[in-house]
């Protein structure tokens, strides 16, 4: 680990006109200069300049102590803050600059005790913004950056998560393509050590004092031993797909750690790497000249066999009533043939009232008032199984199972076996899925996914006295994305890296909008998340999910993987069938991708460069 010139002083490191300023003193005798380098990849500094401090009279001010210094920028205008002592008091200084090179003192000094790092290139209502820490992260605004009101807590500490204890120091602010990234360091200390948890929180470029995500997990964890290093965090940026995080040490040694935005799972804040709608969207809309799905078509299961995708989706008539319709796609996307006729109901099977009740169920859901509904079909040996919400009209809903073989469904001779309820009567239960094959030599049934994942086993699917009784409870997400959990949307995929499984929830900041996860479960247990996706990979935003029966709604039920392509067919605004795909190898490298844990390395700094 090389040391640089113990004269040498870090002091701030900040996101700039597509490079990384750092902000640095150069101590003598009588003096402090400071210094601007710039970084084209956040790793290399070179071309390095004094800049100047011009006082009100005009005259160079002579920078004798300098701390906390600063800075950022905001349009053509550059920014320095710094700490004095004036008789004995602290102050915070302001300085501008219209070339980077004459930084002019301003008249006010920050009523600030302490300088934050403030946005660079941002403003909110006409205010510089700065993030701070301490028991909570909370918001400070000025528009002069002299005086300073601030906000509650925004963001406290969580009990039994990695910043729960500690006192959180927010590092920097990064201005990203969804919103205000800030990191903060919720680290320990030790009688011989630092135990360093770096967090970081996203915040709404809209609405700067509203979190719309959280890190489950420190995005950078180590232990320092205090008689090496005193860590001091100088600030962070963004380079391509890095997130680089400044800090010094005993010595003024300067430092980087440098995480990949992927593989941490802070890729959720840019703009890339959701599902992609298809242009033909939507595949599936109601027909008028067929009575029983002339208002709805929606929330298909999938299967691939004999070379084409099939498709089993819900369909509402004029009675009102849910049942199944059926379509096939040879390439995923065009539909080569949809049937005129449903293939599965309930009227011969499970009962449900001949008469429209008078009064709605509060159960009701999709706009029909009764039927067979949200099919999820699995393929296991030479039969395929189907499970679907069954609901009379008055009853709450639960989950029934029925099957065919599959050379009866392929020649399209729909002999379903009687179907069952396979919940506990009086419950409200609904995403139930078969995995399509068998675990531990037994069939395998996912029926909840919150709190945690829950499976029943069982030896035979043919039991007519099989009862599986789900609790539910609510969700401990409360930082997430996904923190009011739904349930379960297509069936389980087998991939190299476990079993993918895609869900579907909510998020209580934005409500009323079904938005669509992932998470890869263990290959022998599936009880146990492997990777969970740190963002929604489908959002309701087109028009098609947001006009019709239920807005905001996306909603899987089916998905396969052909030709490395994942298919994921979902219902839009509880309307029409729709498809997203993506490449399959590409996705789940993505979601398995886990936190590098690189080791300190030291930045290349030529302070002798003019």
């Amino acid at each position: 680990m090389a040391k640089i010139k113990s004269t040498f002083y870090p002091f701030s490191a900040v996101s700039h006109e597509k490079k990384v300023v750092l902000a640095y003193g150069i101590k003598s005798f009588i003096e402090t200069k400071i210094f601007l380098s710039q970084s084209e990849d956040g790793l290399n500094f070179k071309n390095k300049h004094e800049i100047y401090i011009i006082s009100e009279s005009g005259k160079r001010k002579r920078i004798v102590e300098c701390g906390a210094l600063s800075f950022f920028a905001y349009g053509s205008q550059a920014y320095l803050t710094f700490q004095q002592v004036v008789r004995g008091k602290k102050q915070i200084l302001i300085a501008r600059s219209d070339d980077m090179l004459n930084f002019k003192l301003s008249k006010g000094v920050s009523d600030l005790a302490d300088m934050f790092p403030i946005i660079s290139n941002y403003k909110y209502k006409r205010n510089f913004l700065a993030y701070f820490g301490n028991k909570s992260i909370q918001l400070a605004a000025s528009d002069n950056l002299t005086h300073w009101h601030s906000t509650g807590a925004l963001l406290p500490k969580r009990k039994d998560f990695f910043d729960d204890g500690a006192l959180l120091h927010v590092i920097g602010s990064v201005i990203v393509e969804r919103g205000i990234l800030v990191l903060y360091d919720g680290r320990i200390d030790g009688k011989k050590s630092y135990e360093i948890k770096i967090g970081c929180a996203l915040f709404s470029p809209d609405k700067p004092y509203s979190p719309i995500w959280r890190s489950e997990n420190p995005i950078w964890e180590e232990t320092v031993e205090k008689k090496k290093y005193l860590v001091r965090f100088l600030g962070c940026a963004i380079v391509d797909e890095s997130l680089h995080i400044y800090w010094s040490s005993f010595g003024n040694e300067f430092f980087v750690k440098t995480i990949n935005l992927a593989s941490s799972g802070l890729i959720l804040i840019k703009n890339t790497r959701q599902l992609k709608r298809h242009a033909s969207n939507p595949i599936l809309k109601p027909k008028s000249v067929n009575k029983w799905e002339q208002d709805a078509t929606f929330n298909p299961a999938a299967l691939y066999l004999d070379n084409k995708i099939h498709l089993l989706y819900r369909a509402i008539g004029e009675n009102g009533v849910s049942v199944l319709g059926y379509a096939n796609s040879k390439d995923g996307i065009a539909i080569n043939e949809r049937l005129n006729y449903p293939i599965f109901s309930l009227a011969e099977n499970l009962r449900i009232t001949k008469k429209k009740p008078t009064l709605v169920s509060p159960y009701v859901s999709g706009g029909s008032w009764a039927g067979c509904e949200d099919p999820r079909a699995t393929q296991i040996g030479k039969r395929i199984y189907v499970t679907y919400v069954f609901f009379d009209g008055y009853n709450p809903p639960g989950v029934a199972l029925t099957s065919i073989s599959v050379g009866d469904f392929l020649s399209k001779n729909w002999k379903w076996r009687k179907p069952k309820l396979i919940s506990k009567t009086g419950e409200i239960q609904k995403n139930w899925m078969l995995f399509p094959e068998k675990i531990n030599g037994k069939y395998a049934i996912l029926h909840s996914i919150t709190p945690k994942i829950s499976i029943e086993y069982i030896d035979d699917l043919e039991d007519d006295d099989i009862v599986i009784e789900s609790m539910k409870k609510p969700g401990i997400d409360e930082h997430r994305w996904d923190n009011v959990v739904r349930g379960a949307g297509a069936p389980p995929l087998l991939t190299k890296y476990g079993w993918l499984v895609l869900y579907h929830a909510m998020d209580k900041r934005d409500p009323d909008r079904y938005k669509v996860g992932a998470m890869i479960l263990d290959y022998n247990d599936p009880t146990k998340i492997l990777h969970r996706c740190n963002y929604p990979i489908l959002e309701p935003v087109a028009h098609y999910e947001n006009n019709g029966a239920k807005a905001g709604v996306v909603y899987v039920c089916g998905a396969v993987i052909k030709d490395n392509t994942l298919f994921v067919y979902y219902g839009g605004a509880d309307s029409v069938v729709c498809v997203a795909t993506e490449n399959a190898d590409e996705f789940l490298k993505e979601l398995t991708s886990s936190v590098t844990h690189a080791s300190k390395k030291s930045f290349l700094l030529d302070i002798n460069n003019k």
